[in-house]
């Protein structure tokens, strides 16, 4: 059967398997492609670091120039928004709704990805848009000029569409360079996703650790008035670079052939198909993913409408909990999605139902995982600000000490991956998800009690006469050192190393491969939904968190972050079970 490649530089191969996606540009016939791909792609042949096929580290490289970008861009924005006019809301308004265009844009990303590019091409692309946008921004940010209209097309317009790009196909392409016939090819695409965690706090501990207070102070001979522009135009090129990177790589790729038809298509076709031919169940899936879309729009609207406040709010977190508790409940089991009178699915069904069976734990472990995390992601930087942060006669940002999060994922996940997980699966047999992941949220829930009782120790401190520069105005720091709040970040980059992997893992290995990149784009869908429910959350324990947190109880919404958290990981566990225990069931009935 003849492979239609998304590359024309590369040669097809004539081959029966249809695991074989890509060949090398010299073959002069199909047995020397088959050969050739075989010795410079089969993992355990590839020239490789780290268990990880050669060409996967043009992948890997390619994402960190992407993460690197990304978070010297969101970590400065609202600064240099404030700096050019935009008050404090706003600024944090527009850099919720960049966050929000990335992730959404991320299903659209994944369609191109299906019938028009392919994941290479789409990628590529998305590389050049992504290196156009950032240059726009770099131009926006000239002293004198600093041009808002550049800047929003830059940034909400180039940027939200090539980081979708990107994110939605780049970790599966990854994978896809691992032949499914090989005998450790499942156990090295776990191995690459951990790796590929990895890149992306490579990049972004390098954006947090310096570029993003090069961009507002300048330094190494750039004054502090160049600081945005030269940093932006750095990015530029370094996404020149990364394009550059991803082409040099061309001949060595696997590549899929383009679908006849999207996921996308494919879902919502089965999806209403069979709600317009009364099936009860599909019509709730189809009305529940329209809540959630619903729940999108509401927050982002919020967002840049604040003046709408805490009803839009509750209006977001109601369409996402009834979006959720729709999709959740009827697709664990997905054996009804069949148009067939005799109740039996086409073929496109069959992927469409293993997809929608992925939902459940997909959702189940973000929000799970997501309200530990968000303690992070919320509260850290503003206890770290109430500390002592000074440095000699300087002063850190709160912001600063998540290098620590990104230092503990760089650091230890060849630890845990090379000592750590075989010492336990030489007592233990292969870790599965569910015991990889509790390892993470029980990690997690520490970095969230180490916080907690940093906080009453920071409240029963001295309060120094010194202003903090990153608190609110008029708050001064706390007699405890702001180094101490690395013991937290450190905590839950370990915690990320055995969570958000697995869950990347678990997405692609378990969705048919027409279905990858529509799993991937509905893994961000998730994050951007989950988003909508956490903003309420923080919304109602804001009366515990003033302005100057020494007249509040912040280790109290710590307390909520952790119930909430263990009480959604058991739901996860069931779902994640009950997908288990079908999938043995099945592989039994095919024996």
């Amino acid at each position: 059967m003849a492979i239609q490649q998304d590359q024309p530089e590369l040669a097809s191969i004539s081959t029966n398997s249809p695991s074989t996606y890509g060949s090398v540009k010299d073959a002069k016939s199909s047995e020397s492609a088959k050969a050739a791909v075989t010795e410079a792609l089969v993992p355990d042949k590839a020239p490789s670091q780290l268990g990880i096929p050669a060409v996967c580290w043009y992948i890997l490289v390619v994402e960190l120039c992407e993460r690197l970008a990304f978070y010297t861009f969101a970590g400065s924005q609202e600064f240099f928004l404030e700096r050019i006019g935009f008050p404090l809301s706003a600024a944090g308004a527009i850099n919720a709704t960049m966050w929000t265009l990335c992730t959404v844009l991320a299903v659209v990303a994944s369609w191109a990805a299906d019938v028009v590019f392919g994941r290479y091409r789409t990628i590529l692309v998305s590389g050049l848009l992504y290196a156009t946008g950032a240059g726009l921004a770099a131009a926006a940010a000239w002293p004198g000029l600093e041009s808002k209209g550049l800047y929003f097309l830059g940034m909400l317009g180039f940027m939200p569409i090539a980081t979708a790009g990107i994110k939605a196909n780049i970790s599966n392409f990854g994978a896809d360079q691992y032949d499914p016939s090989h005998p450790g090819a499942a156990a090295g695409q776990e191995k690459f996703f951990s790796v590929f965690y990895c890149s992306i706090n490579v990049g972004a501990g390098l954006a947090y650790g310096f570029f993003t207070t090069f961009a507002a102070s300048g330094g190494l001979g750039v004054p502090k008035s160049y600081g945005y522009f030269t940093a932006y135009a750095l990015m530029a090129v370094c996404m020149v670079v990364a394009v550059g990177i991803c082409w040099a790589g061309r001949r060595g790729y696997r590549v899929h052939p383009l679908l006849k038809r999207s996921a996308l298509a494919s879902t919502a076709d089965c999806l209403v198909g069979c709600a317009v031919s009364g099936s009860h169940k599909a019509a709730v899936v189809c009305f529940g993913v329209l809540l959630l879309c619903s729940s999108i729009v509401l927050s982002a609207t919020e967002s840049l409408v604040p003046s709408t406040g805490t009803p839009m709010l509750v209006a977001a977190f109601c369409c996402a909990g009834l979006g959720i508790a729709a999709v959740t409940i009827v697709c664990v089991k997905s054996s009804w999605l069949a148009t067939g009178a005799d109740g039996t699915p086409t073929a496109e069904e069959q992927d469409v139902q293993k997809f929608i069976k992925l939902l459940p734990t997909l959702f189940m472990g973000s929000l799970s995982f997501g309200a530990l995390y968000n303690s992070m992601q919320f509260w850290y930087q503003q206890q770290a600000c109430q500390m002592d942060v000074r440095l000699g006669s300087m002063q850190l940002s709160g912001s600063f000490f998540n290098i620590a999060d990104c230092f503990a994922i760089v650091l230890m996940t060849p630890i845990i991956l090379g000592y750590i997980n075989p010492a336990m699966e030489k007592r233990m047999g292969r870790l599965g998800h569910g015991f990889k992941f509790g390892i993470g949220m029980a990690v997690a829930v520490i970095s969230v009690l180490v916080a907690a009782r940093l906080e009453q120790l920071r409240k029963a401190a001295a309060v120094l006469p010194v202003q903090s520069n990153c608190a609110p105005p008029g708050v001064n720091m706390s007699d405890l050192q702001g180094a101490w709040m690395m013991a937290p970040y450190f905590l839950m980059g370990v915690a990320e190393i055995y969570t958000q992997p697995t869950l990347l893992h678990f997405a692609y290995s378990k969705s048919p491969p027409s279905m990858r990149t529509f799993a991937m784009a509905a893994s961000f869908f998730i994050q951007a939904v989950s988003s909508a429910i956490f903003a309420l959350l923080v919304k109602a324990l804001s009366p515990y968190m003033p302005n100057d947190l020494n007249n509040g109880h912040l280790e109290f919404g710590y307390y909520v972050n952790i119930a909430l958290g263990i009480t959604l990981f058991v739901p996860f566990l069931i779902v994640l079970k009950m997908h288990e225990d079908a999938e043995r069931a099945q592989a039994s009935s095919s024996a």
